[in-house]
């Protein structure tokens, strides 16, 4: 019989922003022999005769951002030096090449590169669709990429059926080591980043009075995912709940200080596994304070409402898309490749036929993306500010993860004995504001040309809208907007 466990995604969008943080740890692993596949400790490694594989540059598809390599150098091996008794170092095989295929592009910018599709980007659109359906009268966000995260764990610690329902679902390769691998160098990334911060962090605390660890979860888990483990008593479940908030509360720089309640937890309960997600980040084109006014935010057949609109003109990403029914604009973050894509239905009602099409896979955020072109644009848009809580149970079993919420789950090498997930819950919190971060916007005065240029497109957001801050291949927040921020 599976005993139970509570998995708690904890993120913080960006205050413009994000909530998400950080806890990093360091070890090369080849936990194949004894883990399934995932990983095997690095002293009976070496006792083997095993290569260790070292941290080294990810592949060509997945590289850290602000990253360039030359094309064609993804298959050079790094030179080796004559006199080292250190064996060639070796990549694990199928990171992200075989679940990344080149699309086609319909841009015509000469600086968007060719559209490509990535497991973790396919993910983000299946999950979007469910959750979105659900929340058609309220703000929402939440991160994709922190539930992918910790299904990678989870993926990696199971077998039997529960393993195939999570490949599937996640859209992961059949090697649980290279799915880990993938998600180690988008943790990494953080260190390619200047002015912005992105971080991500997770924790397995599990009841010391049940039992054990699996003794090669801890190296795995640290890794691929700098996950660190915490024994604790869950019998005493006021002081557990306090010392999870405790570790919650740092990692989001206190934007999320009651993830749990005594009452999430008892005696039976045998781990809770929490996941972190913080992104901080300014605009590459900031907006001034002083250019924000009160404007008019339409919902429906109601009566509009007053927002703060914030103005800017400026050349960013811009597309028509009238196969969806929206207009696309793309505004970058400062140091990053980082951006928030917002998507505008024409339509005031129009928001729930533009999220069910999201969900199909020609209409993935990175084809989408591709086919923006640099144009002057003149922008409006509301400041918002989200906080948002999601049970991410029903979603997932909406995708096909089912079993490992059942007592028949083969989640078999997370602790000494199997385990069973009873809830999978987020919270998360974004806050978008003229500087697009936790700073204080500042004024300034810009001077533009008494009239705009002939060209000059104009995308006013002056009703419900999808975005997504997201990289190249991943989407770090996704959500939508009903009720932006009152004009004070």
């Amino acid at each position: 019989m599976a005993s139970k466990c509570i998995i708690l995604l904890l993120m913080m969008g960006p205050y413009l922003v994000a909530a998400q943080s950080h806890y990093r740890g360091t070890y090369a692993v080849n936990l194949a022999s004894r883990f399934g596949g995932a990983v095997a400790s690095p002293s009976t490694a070496r006792a083997q005769g095993q290569v260790l594989p070292q941290p080294q540059g990810p592949p060509d598809n997945q590289r850290p951002l602000e990253e360039v390599q030359p094309p064609g150098n993804s298959q050079e091996r790094q030179p080796q030096n004559p006199n080292s008794q250190i064996p060639p170092q070796r990549q694990p095989a199928n990171v992200l090449g075989a679940n990344e295929v080149p699309l086609p592009t319909v841009s015509n910018s000469p600086t968007r590169p060719p559209a490509k599709q990535s497991f973790k980007d396919r993910f983000s659109s299946k999950l979007f669709q469910p959750i979105a359906s659900r929340s058609q009268r309220q703000n929402l966000v939440f991160s994709p990429v922190s539930v992918h995260a910790l299904l990678g764990m989870i993926y990696g610690a199971s077998e039997g059926r529960t393993a195939q329902e999570l490949q599937q679902a996640g859209e992961f390769g059949p090697d649980p080591q290279a799915v880990g691998q993938d998600f180690r160098q988008l943790i990494k990334q953080r260190r390619q980043l200047q002015s912005a911060e992105l971080t991500m962090a997770s924790r397995m605390f599990y009841n010391k009075n049940m039992g054990g660890i699996n003794h090669d979860y801890p190296e795995y888990a640290e890794y691929y995912y700098s996950s660190g483990i915490e024994p604790v008593d869950m019998g005493r479940s006021r002081e557990t709940a306090g010392w999870i908030n405790a570790w919650v509360s740092d990692k989001t720089r206190n934007k999320i200080r009651e993830l749990v309640t005594p009452s999430d937890i008892d005696g039976q309960t045998e781990a809770m596994l929490v996941n972190a997600i913080y992104f901080k980040a300014r605009w590459a084109t900031e907006f001034s304070a002083t250019d924000t006014i009160s404007g008019k935010f339409r919902r429906g057949s109601g009566a509009p409402s007053n927002v703060a609109m914030m103005f800017n003109d400026d050349v960013f990403g811009y597309a028509d898309l009238p196969d969806l029914g929206a207009t696309a604009l793309e505004m970058p973050y400062a140091d990053s490749e980082v951006s928030m894509l917002i998507l505008l239905p024409y339509q005031v009602d129009g928001l729930a036929q533009l999220e069910q099409q999201l969900a199909r896979p020609q209409n993935d955020l990175n084809r989408i993306a591709a086919r923006l072109r640099q144009e002057t644009v003149t922008i409006r848009i509301p400041k918002f500010r989200i906080q948002f809580e999601q049970d991410m149970t029903e979603p997932l079993q909406q995708l096909g993860v089912r079993e490992m919420f059942t007592r028949s789950s083969q989640v078999t090498k997370m602790l000494d004995r199997p385990v069973r997930v009873s809830k999978i819950l987020q919270k998360a919190f974004l806050n978008v504001n003229e500087a697009g971060s936790e700073a204080a916007a500042a004024s300034y005065a810009k001077f533009v040309p008494l009239s705009l240029p002939v060209k000059s497109r104009e995308f006013n957001a002056d009703h419900p809208f999808v975005f997504a801050l997201r990289t190249p291949d991943s989407v770090l927040f996704i959500g939508h907007v009903l009720q932006p921020t009152a004009m004070a």
